[in-house]
């Protein structure tokens, strides 16, 4: 089994198993909803995991542009800010939930993914030792917007990272985790998936 190989195994059954039916299968309200006031929404965590990848994958270990950048996706979405969404508070995940643009999400998420698979094709073990540099770290987290409010402690969380600690960790360990939340979401929002 070669690196893509490993990788899409579990990648292709995140997006097709896990998350595809979840655009079609449950209505924008209820994907907006909170189940609890200190528990987030379905669709907070498909745009949370879905950035999360974005600045991973190209910027963590391609180097290139994020997808967001590339097509006009904050207005698309209607989303007002650049960062990842960790730290958010409760009143702002609310104005996400009643603001963002689902199927504008559906579609940024499948050009994240589209990216990804470009990235992954393109990608030898050898690429994965390399280690991100805290300058780097420091340019794509509080530089770029990535880490809400210049939250320098968001560097510090990835110093000694290497590529694919980046790969499997923010590529799919972040995403499984994500779903999991989905999951518990819908179960309290009293979703059924066939």
């Amino acid at each position: 089994m070669d690196l893509q190989q490993l990788f899409f195994q579990r990648y292709d059954a995140l997006y097709t198993f896990w998350i595809g039916d979840l655009w079609t299968a449950v209505p924008d309200e209820m994907m907006r909803q909170r189940p609890h006031t200190r528990v987030n929404s379905i669709v907070w965590n498909l745009w949370h995991l879905s950035r999360v990848e974005d600045v991973a994958l190209n910027r963590f270990i391609a180097d290139s542009p994020q997808v967001m950048d590339e097509g006009g996706w904050l207005q698309r979405m209607k989303i007002p800010f650049r960062h990842h969404g960790g730290g958010m508070t409760l009143d702002e995940v609310d104005e996400l939930d009643r603001n963002i643009d689902v199927p504008a999400l559906h579609s940024y998420s499948d050009a994240v993914q589209a990216r990804t698979r470009e990235i992954v094709n393109r990608l030898s073990m050898n690429d994965l030792d390399d280690v991100l540099e805290e300058s780097r770290l420091r340019k794509i987290m509080l530089d770029e917007g990535v880490a809400r409010n210049r939250d320098a402690g968001t560097v510090e969380n990835y110093l000694g990272w290497s590529k694919g600690k980046s790969l499997m960790n923010l590529g799919l360990t972040h995403s499984y985790q994500h779903v999991g939340e989905i999951g518990v979401i819908a179960t309290l929002l009293g979703i059924e998936f066939e």
